[in-house]
């Protein structure tokens, strides 16, 4: 392996954080919300030299070449191929830590996550809050698990908890409606919001984690263009 290729087998780890291990802060682990093709949306911890699978898996299971998804094989192997040629050397492939299907309860692409590490909201310290950006469903898992279910075994998954969420005095079981109130409320021509999904359908909601300096928590959504702060957590 070239030295400037640090993991391979991912298809698209669009967004990457970085977090301190609980047992010493100096150490950090590379985490990164994976974009699944059409099953599967994940969050693998990155470890130096592993192979993640694609394009011959997705999530915890076998990727055909149909894009259909399947069991593992009895031997979980993967030959490695460079170019066209199968080489006769295999690798055992490293599966997420977490995932979620598109489903109507999960959505189309993972977004930005991270394991809050602030001040303001104690509740949430250790806890990996993420995404989708598609139906706007927001979840956690806790991050000790998370570090549990890099045990080489893909059944293992740290679990995931939705978060319900309260803007203007109101409770919304997504982001989806808080964007589009604002998107509306700012002159927003689109009967929904812009961009589709096939779980979100006509509307998309395009929320994204983000930290400041401090390592305070902030949600951004490019539909209604607004920038917006976590400030309690029940």
């Amino acid at each position: 392996m070239k030295k400037e290729i640090w993991a391979y087998g991912l298809r698209n780890p669009h967004r990457l954080s970085w977090a301190a291990d609980p047992a010493d802060a100096r150490r950090q682990h590379l985490v990164a919300a994976v974009v699944g093709l059409r099953t599967w949306e994940m969050v693998s911890i990155i470890r130096k030299g592993a192979n993640y699978g694609y394009s011959q898996r997705e999530g915890n299971q076998l990727l055909q070449p149909d894009n259909v998804i399947a069991a593992l094989p009895a031997v979980d192997k993967i030959a490695v191929q460079i170019g066209d040629e199968v080489t006769d050397e295999v690798v055992v492939p490293t599966y997420p830590v977490v995932q979620y299907g598109h489903v109507p309860s999960g959505g189309d692409g993972i977004g930005s996550g991270f394991v809050y590490a602030g001040k303001a909201l104690p509740a949430l310290r250790g806890k990996y809050v993420f995404s989708d950006l598609s139906t706007g469903r927001v979840w956690y898992t806790d991050w000790k698990e998370m570090l549990a279910a890099d045990d080489g075994d893909p059944k293992t998954m740290a679990q995931m908890h939705e978060v319900k969420l309260r803007w203007n005095d109101q409770t919304h079981e997504t982001f989806m409606s808080i964007a589009q109130a604002a998107y509306q409320a700012r002159g927003g021509k689109d009967p929904d919001l812009p961009g589709r999904g096939t779980v979100s359908g006509s509307r998309r909601a395009d929320a994204r984690f983000a930290l400041d300096a401090a390592g305070e928590l902030f949600v951004y959504s490019k539909t209604d263009g607004m920038i917006r702060q976590v400030i309690s957590v029940k």
